[in-house]
């Protein structure tokens, strides 16, 4: 242990610390600035002191705590960001922000505080767990508990793919709260879709009342779209040689955005012949009226545009066209979506694969489609099983 100085330069010097085999280096601008420090660095030696590491502990940065944003400033933000690079849909991101400040932000902890207001590396898998036994206390459906887990989920999959959080993941595995949470039965579900013997009122109705509605509703009704899908068609999307309409996009929104469809992939849907001739009347109908209205290129190339030469809205055809329809064509109520529930049904009742009707759908996975219409003819399946009986006759 100890300490010297040596000319360094014209005007510099440099005062070596050694301690155990180690060195450090102080430079001065002066030999009687040498010779102080290197009297200072004798009395702290003397005193105990390990002046190598008091001079590498001063050079060290200081380090401060890491700080967090909030979770309810840090996931709208996050959302925002998964929009703009294309991995969930504009709709999907409201969604997710609705279910998180309806219920995740306000949900007050045991000892008063607001789980929105918490860091974002404080949050644990037992607060979200708190907040999910609300939501069923609430008797909210499986919907609710998935608007919040998902982007939980996310979020913080993302802080601990780049490093930011070291994990686990705090909404990774929530099955414990979850339990044995179902999706909330449907009231309606024995007029989830149209029968055989309604399809012809309902379209016959349309034509009569709705003429300008009835290729639109034929088209969720015979090709299975969704209403957004069918509102956002464009006449290109029509392949009159082959039968086919390319589902690409979907209105989203009051604003009428237009989006990527549903899981975000495009599909291509077989149209029957009466479908593709409608489509057919119907187009020839609205270049009359384009012609009239002085619609612009843009405008003539929409499918279904409405009255101004616009995407059609959602709320008019409710209020305006579908619930008015039901009642004077005397059908029970249903939403527009049973248009599409009822293509899948007709299909499966008439033993189409169903391999070929997901594909149609644009479901994300065949167990979609089967849940969701495993119910179809239960008559038939119940012949096919006192059918059985001819191989042991």
């Amino acid at each position: 242990m100890g300490a010297t100085y040596r000319r360094r330069g014209k005007r510099s010097w440099r005062v070596v610390v050694h301690h155990d085999g180690q060195r450090e280096f102080k430079t001065v601008r002066s030999e009687q600035d040498a010779k102080d420090l290197v009297r200072y660095i004798h009395r702290q030696e003397l005193a105990g002191t390990n002046v190598v590491e008091s001079i590498r502990s001063a050079r060290a940065p200081l380090m401060l705590p890491a700080t967090y944003p909030t979770l309810k400033m840090a996931i709208p933000e996050w959302l925002e960001a998964q929009v703009r690079a294309g991995e969930i849909r504009q709709s999907t991101g409201r969604m997710y922000g609705s279910r998180c400040r309806t219920w995740v932000y306000p949900h007050q902890l045991p000892d008063g505080r607001l789980l929105g207001d918490l860091p974002v590396n404080d949050l644990t898998r037992e607060q979200i767990g708190s907040v999910i036994r609300k939501v069923k206390e609430a008797g909210r459906s499986l919907a609710i508990i998935e608007g919040i887990r998902n982007p939980l989920r996310g979020y913080y999959a993302s802080l601990i793919e780049t490093k930011v959080l070291p994990g686990p993941n705090p909404a990774g595995d929530l099955r414990y709260f979850i339990g044995k949470a179902k999706p909330r039965p449907n009231k309606d579900s024995a007029t989830a879709f149209f029968s055989p013997e309604e399809g012809p009122t309902l379209i016959a109705a349309c034509k009569a009342l709705y003429p300008r509605w009835a290729a639109f509703v034929l088209t969720s009704l015979l090709a299975g779209l969704r209403w957004g899908e069918t509102a956002a068609l464009h006449r290109s999307d029509i392949d009159w040689t082959r039968g086919r309409l390319h589902v690409q996009r979907t209105v989203s929104g009051k604003r009428r955005r237009l989006e990527p469809p549903k899981n975000g992939r495009a599909r291509w849907v077989k149209a029957s012949p009466a479908l593709m001739e409608a489509l057919r009347q119907h187009l020839e109908n609205m270049a009359l009226e384009g012609q009239v209205k002085n619609w612009s290129a843009e405008q003539r190339q929409i499918v279904f545009p409405n009255t101004r030469g616009r995407v059609a809205g959602h709320a008019h055809f409710l209020e305006n066209v579908w619930q008015p329809l039901l009642t004077q064509a005397k059908l029970p109520y249903r939403r527009p979506h049973a248009l599409r529930h009822t293509y899948a049904t007709w299909l499966l009742e008439a033993g189409t694969d169903i391999r070929w009707v997901q594909q149609q759908m644009g479901h994300a996975s065949i167990g979609q489609t089967a849940d969701t219409y495993g119910h179809v003819q239960p008559s038939r399946h119940e012949a096919a099983v006192e059918a059985l009986d001819r191989y042991v006759r």
